[in-house]
């Protein structure tokens, strides 16, 4: 089936820089997701949504510096489970669940849909966004492109780098703030669509 959207996701977990959050135990506190039609070079839909952290619902000061997630906003918000039962119905909505051949996901890196993702389902006890024979990702979220292997290949660079310093290399500046998920996922789109205009074809980086 042809590719016809990307999404381009960008989870903000719970973190700390003194060990005090194990690894394990991080959870997803911002969840957004720009639906970007590939021949139309336009977003045809957002979901955007903070989460509201249980095992360890005080945000660290590290944390909020760095993602500029305030307290306030994630007690404010739902927990994953009622989160995620609106993303699914975001993902109907717009026929990603309904053709998951025609859509793949887009991130900076690895760690949203090969670490966090599979992490918050088995944290929560949620079975929606898993195989229930494999207990693996199910599709779409187990189809993904990494973003910054794509833009390494299409530019012909030594190394991969973060989304900083693709903007860097792409001469074009920071919009918004760094580690915000909304933020990222709009400077991630920005490069996309450079990366389109200079011909690369998302579909060529799909895993096989």
């Amino acid at each position: 089936m042809r590719l016809r959207h990307l999404l381009i996701l960008d989870f903000e977990a719970t973190c700390d820089d003194s060990g005090s959050i194990p690894r394990n135990e991080m959870e997803i506190i911002e969840l957004p997701t720009l639906l970007y039609d590939i021949e139309q070079d336009q977003v045809k839909a957002v979901f955007h949504e903070y989460v509201r952290p249980i095992f360890h619902p005080t945000l660290t000061q590290f944390c909020t510096e760095l993602t500029g997630i305030e307290q306030s906003t994630v007690d404010a918000a739902d927990p994953f489970p009622s989160v995620w039962e609106r993303y699914q119905a975001f993902l109907q909505e717009h026929g990603v669940m309904q053709e998951p051949g025609s859509v793949a996901y887009l991130t900076c890196g690895e760690w949203d849909l090969k670490t966090m993702l599979p992490m918050q389902l088995r944290l929560s006890g949620t079975q929606v966004g898993l195989d229930p024979s494999t207990g693996t990702l199910a599709a779409p979220y187990n189809r993904w492109i990494n973003v910054k292997k794509s833009y390494q290949r299409m530019y012909g660079l030594k190394n991969a780098t973060g989304m900083a310093g693709m903007l860097r290399n792409a001469h074009m500046k920071l919009e918004g703030r760094h580690h915000s998920g909304i933020d990222d996922c709009k400077n991630i789109l920005r490069i996309v669509q450079k990366m389109r205009k200079d011909g690369w074809k998302p579909w060529n980086d799909l895993p096989r």
